[in-house]
């Protein structure tokens, strides 16, 4: 009985030692099959890839130019319909024919995608506008500019009487060039500067900015702060309207828990002194042609030891005194 049970275990051990013979045969082999099929999807791939130096490359559709680009190495590859670039520039041309120069230290081509992606030291140029990006993507079939880290515009308003520069920064933009449109995400940050040296400039920033040339028109959206010289205001959200800066309309407003603080200097017998003004409200209006900002919404001013409430109150740059609509409470003028 006990030779039986030595026999019956012996033999079962040699075959659980047979079945895993076949089972690491078979995987061995499944395996091996797995690697030589990527080994020749690669070289198929290799095989169908062609080497260029110094060449220039047209892209036309329906006998309109799409993309013409010049670079000092190309590779193409048929398979994929990828192209790798060393160094291009050139010319990527709109549904109107707005012409878009460019030029990066790299990029590549993905034809089923429609797309050119550009990296490392990225310059676009436009008619009237300057984009800088470490790296920007453009579809051609829907016009759209993607770019990314260290993002940087430079923008001019098409408005003839008060044109505009516009300079931007962000983490990310988004932009339309046929549509004169564009919108920033990111600690965005930028400054608008008059052509006219005398004329002041304004600073803003936010979380996300969009910018439509074509109604001369800017928003901002989320964490946002507006700088006039020594009078900086905070909110949620705001608007800029650059056609309206020598007109007698509001040329920002900001909405949503606004706070201002001031540094007011004054000069009296030739000595300059200063204080701080703070200010608060539900919506600001600021008219860059008269130098003042009107608050509503519960507006509360803190001026030296005074504190001012009432419907409606008129700040104006650099002085004193303050206007108040059906004023709630009594102060000194100084």
């Amino acid at each position: 009985m006990n030779k039986f049970k030595k026999s019956v275990i012996v033999y079962s051990f040699f075959l659980a030692l047979a079945a895993v013979t076949v089972w690491g045969e078979s995987v061995s082999w499944k395996r091996s099959r797995a690697l030589r099929n990527d080994a020749e999807k690669r070289m198929q791939i290799y095989d169908q890839e062609s080497y260029f130096q110094g060449v220039s490359f047209y892209k036309v559709r329906n006998q309109k130019k799409i993309l013409h680009l010049d670079s000092t190495e190309l590779t193409v590859n048929s398979f994929t319909g990828k192209s790798l670039f060393v160094e291009p520039r050139g010319v990527a041309y709109t549904e109107s024919a707005q012409a878009i120069q460019y030029q990066a230290k790299k990029g590549f081509l993905i034809q089923k995608e429609n797309k050119v992606i550009f990296e490392n030291q990225v310059k676009f140029n436009l008619d009237k506008s300057l984009l800088k990006a470490d790296k920007v993507t453009y579809f051609m079939n829907k016009e759209e500019i993607v770019s990314l880290g260290n993002v940087y515009t430079l923008s001019r308003s098409e408005d003839k009487l008060s044109p505009e520069k516009i300079e931007v920064w962000s983490k990310k933009a988004y932009s339309w060039p046929s549509l004169n449109k564009s919108t920033y995400i990111g600690k965005v940050r930028g400054i608008i500067k008059r052509k006219k040296v005398y004329e002041e400039s304004v600073k803003f920033r936010s979380e996300k900015v969009e910018i439509d040339l074509n109604t001369l028109k800017i928003d901002l959206i989320e964490n946002v702060q507006l700088i006039k010289q020594l009078l900086t205001a905070n909110s949620h959200r705001g608007e800029i309207f650059l056609e309206n800066y020598n007109k007698k309309l509001k040329y920002f407003v900001l909405y949503d828990d606004v706070k201002v603080v001031e540094k007011v200097e004054l000069e009296k017998d030739g000595r300059v002194s200063s204080f701080e003004r703070r200010a608060f409200g539900e919506k600001l209006e600021g008219l860059m042609s008269e130098n003042k900002i009107i608050l509503t919404g519960y507006p509360k001013v803190f001026q030296l030891k005074d504190v001012i409430t009432g419907n409606k109150i008129v700040l104006r740059e650099n002085n004193e005194i303050i206007e108040v609509d059906d004023a709630n409470t009594s102060f000194i003028l100084r």
